[in-house]
């Protein structure tokens, strides 16, 4: 028989690495309702007409697509933002701004690498119905404070403006068709260096002296609304390019006062390579080991939700992406601290006390502990080994001697003491031992 293996790119998570996920989308959650936003559900699959109408080159090429049963061509969907943009096109009736978040599941067929999965957990919010730049603030603040309350420490925010970026092609004559071909090429820089980014610019038909301008132009970054004078300077001779200036220095103010400033960077290289972003775009970095690539991203797309068939909505996003955080926090060793210790491990002697250690645990889980009763007929010596790799607080340990005198023996695990509690005094017992801890 060969050897059975997971689909490339994907992988199986369990143990910690459940718990790790777990805590980070309940944190998300958590976040994201005290900001005041709403959850929201879609189907893992779309149709096909869906997906494509995103745009953009990495659609067809990233998408896992497929003909179904009914000839109908579907897809899996590749982020959480094409379901949300074809909601709210089909619900024009939604108050605005309309604030949801969405947790789940997304696929992309991409190279796998480290940090890279085909298949992999996204947490987004996202607001529809306002153009204020205060909305790509808040989104960003509420990404911040997840990372806060996850990593503490070791992470940043850069963010730009693609209306920064199309001053710059403006300035530099680069023709509105081959705009997005210079976003594409200049999204690369971290991976590609000037070198590179100056060879795809040539490729994609951009002149040299374009390329050097534009270049020299995508050094420039930094902390503050300081930097945005220097991103006018640059800009001042584009009308998009200083409104989008604008809106960058009210985010930075918005950070300002908010006490985040030196979490977040602006950044003139940053375009995000997705075709539909129209404002501010984002992305997060963790600085620590491991290099995981980006661990949020978003921007705003006010012309995303007209290709759904929807009226002209202005939107912003940003989404967290939980896969990566995973393989951060073990290797930060934070999930350690996720496993709880067992409040009670019930060991039966034998198979006939099994419904007594059944029983027991009901009522000690009704009393809001946390309870296993041990099913592998182990002696009593593997019984306690048991016990301590479960972490357990104490065991309970339910003989035939001791039931018949309506007993049974409860060993503390720490202290290795045992005493001879009643059966019908037992819950309060624990209840109590535990509370004075």
């Amino acid at each position: 028989m060969s050897e059975m293996r997971t689909v490339r790119g994907m992988r199986d998570l369990m143990g910690l690495e459940m718990r790790v996920k777990n805590y980070l989308m309940a944190t998300a959650v958590e976040v994201f309702e005290q900001y005041g936003y709403e959850p929201l559900d879609s189907p893992v699959m779309e149709l096909w007409e869906t997906l494509s109408a995103k745009g953009g080159e990495e659609v067809e090429a990233e998408t896992f697509k497929f003909t179904d049963k009914g000839e109908r061509e579907v897809g899996l969907r590749f982020d959480l933002t094409v379901p949300l943009a074809r909601i709210v096109a089909t619900n024009p009736h939604l108050p605005k701004p309309f604030k949801r978040y969405a947790v789940g599941k997304a696929w992309r067929y991409d190279r796998p690498q480290a940090g890279r999965y085909r298949e992999f957990e996204q947490a987004d919010v996202d607001i529809i119905g306002t153009d204020s730049a205060a909305a790509d603030a808040e989104v960003v603040l509420i990404a911040l404070e997840f990372l806060k309350r996850v990593l503490s420490s070791d992470y940043i925010i850069r963010i730009n403006n693609r209306k920064v970026l199309r001053g710059m092609t403006e300035i530099a004559g680069v023709s509105d068709e081959l705009a997005y071909d210079c976003f594409r090429a200049i999204d690369k820089l971290d991976k590609i260096g000037k070198e590179g980014v100056m060879q795809e610019l040539s490729e994609r038909g951009i002149g040299k002296k374009q390329s050097r301008f534009l270049i020299d132009a995508i050094e420039l970054k930094g902390k503050g609304v300081k930097v945005l004078e220097k991103f006018r300077n640059i800009l001042k001779d584009s009308r998009i390019g200083i409104e989008g200036a604008d809106e960058l220095t009210l985010m930075a103010e918005i950070f300002e006062e908010s006490g985040v400033s030196d979490l977040v960077e602006f950044d003139m290289s940053l375009a995000r390579g997705l075709d539909y972003y129209t404002g501010p775009v984002f992305e997060g970095r963790y600085i620590g080991k491991p290099e995981v690539g980006a661990i949020l991203g978003g921007g705003r797309y006010d012309k995303l939700i007209e290709k759904f068939g929807g009226v002209a909505t202005p939107a912003t996003g940003i989404s967290l992406g939980i896969g990566r955080m995973i393989d951060i926090v073990l290797a930060r060793g934070i999930g350690k601290d996720l496993v709880k210790p067992l409040d009670v491990f019930v060991a039966p002697i034998s198979r006939s006390m099994l419904r007594y250690a059944m029983s027991f645990q009901s009522k000690l889980v009704q009393a809001g502990l946390s309870c296993e009763v041990d099913l592998m007929e182990r002696p009593l010596k593997k019984l306690l080994e048991q016990a301590d790799l479960r972490n357990a607080k104490y065991t309970i340990i339910v003989g035939e001697r001791d039931l018949e005198r309506g007993e049974v023996s409860i060993r503390d695990m720490s202290s290795k003491k045992t005493e001879q509690v009643k059966m019908t005094a037992l819950t309060e017992y624990i209840v109590n031992v535990l509370r004075n801890e």
